[in-house]
């Protein structure tokens, strides 16, 4: 006779699978009741759609996510007075998903906070070089966004792209990537991020640009048309076209812009920002076009490059600049640099006389010794001696920044 306690445990157990099988089927049936339901959503929507495809969403092959922060202190000796302290600060946000061969898409968001550093006082305007700072609080961090773009591309002979974009001009414009720069600071007429003080340097619009090899050379071109954010009536487009000799390591290139500077819709000040000797925005708007060459050369420890432009603005006196840049890694680590500015800013109203007045010519001189110990941290300090345009007074002023890439 069997054991009772043992009929008991098989009779719970076969009990038990059967429950067990019950609630499996019944969790089946929920997911075959769902999955109609989706199936029958997905008809309903490519019926209203007219049969078009939907766009898949999260379905980047690749997603990538970088940035790096930056930060400038800087010591300011003036004809008059000194000043030393926090200039500015950054952190800057690189998102691009990449969703087939041709497809991608890239974003830059970025913050920062600046504290002026002005070469001259706009209070004191008859009193030469007495820098100072113009306060700033971190709790109101400013946002910018310097490239939002789509890109379509087909090889290296063709790529479209479209959106927030940076213009082809000027060494340090097309470099763009911050912790890159060997010398810190901007040339004196790109100093202003992301402005147009004699090129854009950005635009909202589209471009497309590609290279064609020619044996061990290749010729580079950038085509680009859109508006600036502050003036979205107003079209501007130009043009880069550029020959590399590879076994030189020599590219020479030439540029042609035109568009529309915009007055400010607040009356500017007559004084500039970031260390720079002039306003960030010009009082009187105007029609331009300009020209100009650039060189990039880079061969073994040396590298070199070099840009000049001419811009003719209508009814005021022209723009003039150029700027030449050499650096030697005299160690794996190690670079030093020297860079000369030249910048003519033509004329604007001046608004202490509420006439139009030449705004003058400023030149700089800039010794550089940069410090790289390892390939995500950059160490500079750069010596900058600025001659003030209209005046013979000048302006010495020592820069330490560091950025670090991630």
């Amino acid at each position: 006779m069997k054991n009772p306690l043992t009929i008991s445990v098989a009779m719970l157990a076969v009990a038990a699978m059967a429950s067990a099988q019950e609630g499996v089927q019944a969790e089946i049936d929920a997911l075959k009741k769902r999955v109609n339901e989706l199936e029958d959503s997905q008809e309903k929507n490519e019926e209203m759609l007219g049969g078009r495809a939907l766009v898949q969403a999260f379905s980047a092959r690749s997603l990538d996510f970088g940035g790096h922060v930056t930060s400038l202190f800087t010591y300011i000796d003036g004809e008059s007075d000194s000043e030393a302290g926090h200039m500015v600060s950054l952190v800057e946000l690189y998102l691009k998903a990449r969703i087939d061969d041709h497809w991608s898409a890239f974003a830059t968001p970025g913050f920062y906070t600046f504290n002026g550093a002005l070469l001259d006082n706009p209070a004191t305007p008859f009193v030469a070089g007495d820098p100072l700072f113009v306060a700033d609080d971190i709790s109101q961090a400013k946002t910018f966004l310097s490239r939002l773009v789509t890109e379509w591309r087909n090889g290296d002979a063709l790529v479209l792209r479209g959106g927030v974009l940076g213009t082809p001009h000027g060494v340090t414009n097309r470099e763009y990537f911050l912790p890159s720069r060997i010398v810190g600071q901007a040339n004196l007429h790109a100093r202003y991020f992301l402005t147009n003080t004699l090129y854009p340097q950005i635009v909202e619009g589209a471009s497309a640009s590609g290279k064609h090899v020619l044996g061990q050379n290749w010729i580079e071109y950038d085509v680009y048309f859109g508006a600036e954010d502050n003036s979205a009536a107003d079209g501007i487009g130009g043009a880069r076209l550029g020959y590399t000799l590879s076994d030189f390591g020599l590219t020479v290139a030439a540029n042609y812009g035109r568009g529309t500077r915009e007055a400010t819709a607040a009356p500017a000040t007559n004084f500039g920002i970031l260390q720079s000797p002039f306003a960030p925005a010009f009082n009187l708007g105007r029609d331009y076009q300009f020209g100009g060459l650039d060189f990039d050369y880079r061969k073994g420890d040396v590298l070199m490059r070099s840009e000049a432009y001419y811009s003719a603005e209508d009814g005021f006196e022209d723009q003039r600049a150029a700027s030449i840049e050499g650096s030697w890694f005299f160690q794996p680590q190690w670079s030093a640099s020297y860079r000369f500015d030249f910048y003519d800013r033509g004329e604007d109203l001046n608004l202490f006389t509420t006439t139009v007045l030449p705004l003058g010519t400023s030149t700089e001189h800039v010794f550089g010794l940069s410090y790289n110990p390892n390939d995500s941290v950059r160490l500079r300090l750069d010596l900058h001696h600025n001659n003030l345009p209209g005046s013979d007074d000048t302006v010495d002023y020592l820069n330490f920044s560091w950025s670090i890439s991630f």
